[in-house]
């Protein structure tokens, strides 16, 4: 597969894509100031995050807004096992010191059977109403990592100590720029993965469900079935990036990782990008969390601190109404009008 993928034919296919990585990995290297890098990582981890999303809701066209359960878990169970359990009440589990590339399989696992949890009932149902129930089962989620504090920390989260040296095994570094390749190879796994999944059996299944479900259904195939496989490799993608963004940051905190607002900012990422696309979500972050950054910045002194979110929600608003199939579909209608005009000019010459 990622011989084909860098095969001079697919170079030739797609050299945008060949320019952003080439862009990427020289970029740390020729801009001096480390806040555009951390930023950049940023945008590498949610295009990660928005890859896993787009399985099931941009494959899947099935909206789910409990991305965060998910990322939640492959932060807490990493931290927990490497830095030990909640602050309140006294620690239950005590620092292990767990290695979090061992440890992320157990999250993976926890979290894919949340995934069935909430999946299997809930794909029963369709639409609006699929959304709804998995707001529900964020939002309970959270109240439990709040609750549960001798585990979890509560709302204050979990720290870890002051770390030093430089290990991959315990993904520690001095600087932010072995933690920028992590994070870049990351996010140029999940794009392998969802180039995969877009050109194998289960693209297909999840297309031929979202075109006519029953039609789909009258000729043997179960949605069940198919919606629950592409919702558990989804939450097991999110989960390991939990735990890479965790070490990355030091810290788990159920009103960020496990808000409803990160599921939300999840699928933005994918949605304004161009969901069911291989390279939307890879655009959305490159829009969003840059202008997210700006916003911040330069408006935080402007309606309390809202009028950043204010024109985040104002670009989320434009592109549904004049670009619903995302900031990709751009570049279809650029070609489509350059072989217009080629076919014009074809024509003249005739």
């Amino acid at each position: 597969m990622i011989k084909d993928i860098f095969s001079p034919a697919s170079i030739k296919k797609h050299p945008i894509a060949l320019i952003f990585i080439v862009a990427c990995l020289i970029f740390p290297f020729v801009i001096s100031r480390t806040y555009f890098t951390r930023v950049l990582m940023e945008v590498f981890f949610f295009a990660a995050l928005g890859n896993a999303w787009n399985i099931i809701g941009g494959y899947g066209k099935q909206t789910s807004w409990a991305s965060s359960t998910f990322f939640s878990i492959g932060a807490y169970t990493t931290i927990i096992l490497f830095a030990g359990s909640g602050q309140a009440g006294g620690k239950i589990i005590p620092a292990l010191g767990v290695s979090p590339w061992i440890s992320v399989w157990l999250g993976i696992a926890i979290a894919v059977l949340f995934a069935v949890i909430i999946g299997w009932p809930c794909f029963r149902l369709r639409g609006v109403f699929f959304s709804i129930a998995t707001i529900a089962c964020t939002t309970i989620w959270r109240q439990l990592l709040i609750y549960y504090e001798r585990f979890t920390g509560g709302s204050l989260g979990l720290t870890f100590k002051i770390r030093s040296g430089n290990t991959l095994w315990g993904l520690h570094f001095d600087t932010d720029l072995p933690y920028y390749f992590v994070a870049f190879v990351w996010m140029i796994i999940t794009t392998l993965i969802i180039v995969y999944i877009d050109s194998h059996k289960l693209g297909y299944y999840l297309r031929a469900i979202c075109e006519d479900q029953d039609a789909a259904e009258s000729l043997g195939m179960k949605s069940q079935n198919v919606k629950l496989q592409a919702f558990i490799i989804s939450s097991a993608m999110m989960a390991f990036t939990g735990m890479l963004y965790v070490f990355k940051t030091g810290f788990a905190d159920p009103n960020t990782l496990a808000s409803q607002d990160m599921s939300v900012r999840i699928g933005i990422v994918a949605i304004l990008g161009g969901m069911g696309t291989i390279w939307g979500p890879t655009v959305g972050a490159l829009i969003t969390i840059p202008l997210l950054e700006l916003s911040n910045a330069y408006l935080q002194d402007f309606g309390g601190g809202g009028a950043g979110w204010a024109l985040y929600g104002l670009l989320i608003v434009i592109m549904v109404l004049f670009k619903p199939n995302g900031i990709v579909s751009l570049v279809d209608d650029i070609k489509a009008k350059f072989l217009a005009k080629k076919a014009v000019g074809g024509d003249n010459v005739a």
